[in-house]
């Protein structure tokens, strides 16, 4: 009888044990599984946000070439952890810091439409021709001028003037209305390539806003770059980035 009893009291034992582990197991699950609600739902929202993200104005920031750069640049004059930093912040140092020669920060889409007139008659217009194009706007980074004043822990930075490239018409979106049919030769491909051509240059040029977008891209790219190293070296340092007049 007593025997009986121990061994119900085992199997009671080994059933609560196990029901336990049942438990433990069931909420495991239960965990991985709210975790993974999670982990979609959060996919979702970033694909959403993706989405809204890609259907901003175009803009070209040259982020992965410059944080190579950074990263480069840091560790030539950082050195490796653990070592007594002696650096100092010299106008070299900072210069060789920007040394990557000239940059697109900027670049702008184009939809135009050239107006091609007549060779003989300047008056006359021969066709209309609409392209698509794109304009990149940058620096030229070894025109940028540096003065460290270490009395006051100064950084002045001067950026150059933004420049912009030659357009870059792409051929293949060339659509023409023809006002004289007799325009419509072998070779007026090559004639209304190069009107879009000026056409996007002189669009490109009057408009304001590349210039100031690209100034404050290249403004954020070179405080992006020094900033760091400033910091790591003398934090003490204030760092003034403008921008040359002319």
């Amino acid at each position: 009888m007593a025997d009986e009893k121990a061994s119900q009291t085992d199997e009671e034992t080994v059933t609560d044990a196990v029901e336990a582990e049942a438990v433990e197991i069931i909420d495991e699950v239960a965990g991985e599984v709210d975790r993974e609600i999670k982990n979609k739902g959060t996919k979702a929202e970033k694909k959403k946000r993706d989405r809204k993200e890609k259907l901003l104005f175009r803009a070209l920031m040259v982020c992965v070439f410059l944080l190579a750069v950074l990263s480069l640049c840091l560790g030539f004059f950082l050195g490796s952890p653990g070592k007594e930093n002696k650096e100092i912040i010299t106008t070299a140092s900072l210069q060789k810091i920007l040394d990557v020669s000239e940059l697109s920060t900027f670049e702008a889409v184009y939809n135009g439409i050239a107006k091609v007139m007549n060779e003989k008659n300047a008056e006359k217009v021969d066709y209309y021709v609409s392209y698509e194009a794109t304009v990149k706007a940058g620096i030229d980074f070894s025109q940028i001028k540096i003065s460290v004043d270490r009395e006051a822990k100064k950084i002045l930075i001067i950026l150059p003037r933004v420049s912009l490239a030659e357009p870059n018409v792409d051929i293949g979106t060339l659509d023409y209305i023809f006002v004289n049919n007799k325009a419509n030769t072998s070779t007026v491909s090559e004639q209304a390539y190069k009107q879009c051509i000026e056409d996007a240059r002189q669009e490109s040029t009057a408009e304001k806003e590349i210039y100031e977008l690209a100034t404050q891209n290249a403004h954020n790219i070179v405080e992006a770059l020094v900033k760091p190293f400033v910091e790591q070296v003398d934090a003490d340092y204030t760092i003034e980035i403008k921008e040359a007049q002319e």
